[in-house]
């Protein structure tokens, strides 16, 4: 069911906003069984990265479709890591006709072992109304740059 929404209220950005806070949290905490709950049960999860970063191909791509896929690949992408510790910057907030649009801006840590992936970019969210509150329907990351090895994070 999709509803035209004009604008958001108070309550509804707050919401919004601490779905996208407690994504980074769970993802940070390793409880990726949790993450789920930002997502519908219909989300994407998309990667992108600008095409001078070494190595973003291997990342590029729809990473999963539904909540529980989406917490699994991040899961089997994360689960490995030592550490991550992912900082969130401004985030706009834009209607649509189907809900709300956000561009969060996130630097993310990854490290294992004595290596480390730093990556700065923007989280793309497409949010709607579900009968449990505001989900995320996509997640766009566009990685705007990096720094460190990427096999820290794809084991490689």
């Amino acid at each position: 069911m999709t509803q035209n929404i004009k604008q958001i209220d108070a309550r509804d950005e707050a919401e919004i906003r601490s779905v996208i806070y407690r994504y980074s949290e769970a993802l940070d905490a390793r409880n990726f069984e949790r993450l789920a709950d930002a997502y519908t049960e219909s989300a994407t999860l998309e990667n992108t990265f600008e095409s001078y970063i070494p190595g973003g191909d291997a990342f590029t791509g729809v990473l999963a479709r539904g909540a529980s896929e989406i917490a699994k690949a991040v899961g089997n992408l994360m689960g490995p890591l030592d550490a991550t510790q992912h900082f969130l910057g401004a985030i706009l907030l834009d209607t649509t006709d189907d809900g709300v649009r956000t561009q969060t801006q996130v630097i993310a840590h990854h490290h294992r072992g004595g290596g480390f992936y730093h990556t700065g970019g923007t989280y793309i969210d497409d949010f709607v109304r579900t009968e449990n509150g505001w989900r995320t329907n996509r997640r766009l990351l566009h990685t705007l740059w990096t720094t460190g090895e990427p096999s820290v994070v794809t084991g490689d």
